[in-house]
This record gives structure tokens, C-alpha cells and sequence, in this order.
């Protein structure tokens, strides 16, 4: 199966005539991009506001035009969505051969790869990334939560070879339920990786639950600091050279940089962030792990109960959204549902 951007267009066309909505502008199709072992379709279009006209009103015209198509999935980036992108790739670029120019061992061959799939990236699109042989030893230890970010980079690690060591931090079921302890269990499983569970240091997380509990203090900022400390202590206990976390917001030269603990240091690298990753993106590498695609959801169990209870500690979840949004990382109709989702917690 292939499609031409004649054909697209025309798919565009009549889903805004059957949703009533009229077409002042013909959205300028640039490419197309089909990938028949996913069945996904890429449409890559000249601006925003062609995008826009592709997206529809909270995204119901491209749902359509995937129907008219008879395809599983697809999505859409404006050009000037690329340009941004390869802007921060190449920051990233910088940044990582900066580091490799004084790496040795083990960390040296991990950034050597890390390398080559930023350079892949610049390609992009089509996405054609290289895959690697498992490194002898772990090269990085990736904070995993089981959503779709850190399963994305818990992916694309193995992918690369990096023989990641997957650590969850668990604090009790205000954390993490059941439901997400089968999850992780099940794509650590499927993806053949090291997993261990780490506890944290349970003043702290009291302290946590007692603050949020009393609606004084928005318990992300404290949540997410103690994870990433315990993460960090476990991989320096370990000895492995470097650190990941799922996080998309600090792209560029941001996306990695050295950690240090007294007279120890272990770099830190947003994977995601360095390849200036879409939200589309990791959800849908997050499929490839195996994790089952849903609706979108923001917060724990604890952000969920905090949310209810005192209504203005929702601001912040709000604004950590708008902030993805602004970013380019959140599609609109995807930070609507998020932000719908907290304030139905």
C-alpha cells in the first residue's frame, strides 16, 4: 500500500465537508510518508495553520481521514515543526560531542551510539534509526515509571544496545497500584531488560504524603527530585556511567549534562529531549515495548486524590501541560485531554 499527497489531500477535503467545516485555504501537503509493518501514515505539511487544517477541531478531522484512508494510525508535522526540531538536535549534537571527545570505556561506546541515532534523527523524516549488538556491561540506568516517556527511552536504549537496567522507584501503592506493577513487570518482560524496584527514602516520602495530604505543597516537584536521587545513588552503587529519564521538556544542550554526588558523577541524558521527540512519538514507540495505547492521563494515584481535594493544586498540573504545549511536544487536542483528565480526577 502507498499514498501520494494527491490522494491525502483529497481525503482532507472531504473529511472537512462531511464535518461541516469549510475550506477557505487548501492545507499544502509537502509528503508522505507510509510505513506498511506499522500501518502509519506521516503527513508533512508546509506551516501551522496547514496543520491545523489537517488536525480539525479537536482532532476529528485527521480521526476521519484515517478512516477514509483504512489506516491504523497517523499523524501529522507541520514543516516549521521540523525546522525547530533539527534546531534542538543539533544543540543536542553539540552537546554530545563535546562529552565524547572526553569519554573513555564504556561510556564512550554508549555516547558513540547516541551519536549516530541524533544524526539518524536529523534525517528524520523518514525515521531510520541504527540498531546495535548489547553492549558487555549496562551502560545506563533509565528511571522507569511504566509511562509512555520512560518506556519509550527504556525502548530505544535497547534498540541501541545500551543493555539498560530499568529501576522504579516504590514508595507504596499511592504510587504505584497494581495494575501499574503488572505493566512494568509485563515490557521489562517483553523487552528482555534488567528491572530492579527501588524504595526511596521513606522520611521523605512521608513528608510527601503528609504536605500533599494537608494541601500545603504540589507533591510532583518533591516526588520527582527524590526519585531521580534514588536513581542516581543506585546506578553510582552499580557503577554503570549513565542515568535516563523520560523527561521531553529539556531539549537541546539541556538534555544532557553531568551529575555529581560528593567526589562521584554520572551523566544524565533525556533521550527523548535530545531527539526532540513529539508526544505522538513516544506514545507510539511505547506500543513497540508493548505497552497498550490508551487515553491520556496526567498524575499518580496521590495527584489524582490531591486534585479532588483541594482544587487549586490542580494550576500547577495545568501549567506543567501548557508548558509541553508551548513547546511543541503536546499536539492541542492532546493537551486538552490531559488537562481534562485533572480536572475530572
Amino acid at each position: 500500500m502507498s499514498f501520494t499527497p494527491g490522494e491525502v489531500l483529497r481525503a482532507i477535503l472531504r473529511a472537512r465537508r462531511e464535518l461541516g467545516l469549510r475550506t477557505y485555504v487548501r492545507p499544502r501537503i509537502r509528503a508522505v510518508y507510509y510505513q506498511e509493518e506499522d500501518d502509519f501514515l506521516l503527513v508533512v505539511v508546509a506551516d501551522r495553520p496547514d496543520k491545523s487544517a489537517v488536525l480539525g477541531p479537536g482532532g476529528r478531522v485527521l480521526k476521519l481521514v484515517r478512516d477514509l484512508l483504512g489506516i491504523s494510525s497517523m499523524a501529522v508535522r507541520s514543516n516549521t515543526d521540523l525546522l525547530v526540531k533539527r534546531r534542538r538536535i543539533g544543540e543536542a549534537l553539540y552537546k554530545v560531542k563535546h562529552l565524547l571527545a572526553r569519554a573513555n570505556g564504556l561510556l564512550k561506546m554508549a555516547l558513540e551510539r547516541i551519536l549516530a541515532i541524533l544524526r539518524a534523527e536529523l534525517r528524520y523524516p523518514p525515521r531510520e534509526w541504527p540498531s546495535y549488538e548489547p553492549l558487555d556491561e549496562p551502560a545506563i540506568v533509565i528511571g522507569f515509571s511504566g509511562g509512555a516517556d520512560s518506556t519509550a527511552m527504556l525502548y530505544v536504549a535497547k534498540v541501541l544496545g545500551l543493555n539498560p537496567i530499568a529501576a522504579t522507584v516504590d514508595a507504596g501503592s499511592w504510587m504505584l497500584p497494581a495494575e501499574a506493577r503488572e505493566l512494568i513487570s509485563s515490557i521489562t518482560s517483553r523487552l528482555g531488560v534488567e528491572h530492579a524496584y527501588l524504595r526511596g527514602r521513606g522520611d521523605v516520602f512521608s513528608s510527601i504524603l503528609r504536605l500533599a495530604g494537608e494541601g500545603r505543597r504540589h507533591p510532583c516537584r518533591m516526588c520527582h527530585q527524590e526519585i531521580e536521587r534514588e536513581v542516581v545513588r543506585f546506578s553510582l552503587e552499580e557503577g554503570v556511567p549513565m542515568v535516563g529519564f523520560g523527561d521531553l521538556l529539556p531539549t537541546g544542550r539541556f538534555s544532557t549534562y553531568w551529575l555529581r554526588v560528593g567526589s562521584r558523577k554520572v551523566l544524565r541524558l533525556n533521550l527523548m529531549a535530545a531527539l526532540a521527540l513529539f508526544k505522538t512519538d513516544t506514545l507510539y514507540l511505547a506500543t513497540r515495548a508493548g505497552r497498550p495505547r490508551g487515553r491520556l492521563s496526567f498524575g499518580c494515584p496521590l495527584l489524582k486524590a490531591t486534585h479532588r481535594k483541594y482544587k487549586y493544586m490542580m494550576l500547577p498540573s495545568i501549567q506543567r501541560v501548557l508548558r509541553e504545549a508551548r513547546a511543541g511536544i503536546l499536539e492541542p487536542n492532546q493537551a486538552l485531554e490531559l488537562i481534562k483528565s485533572i480536572i475530572r480526577s
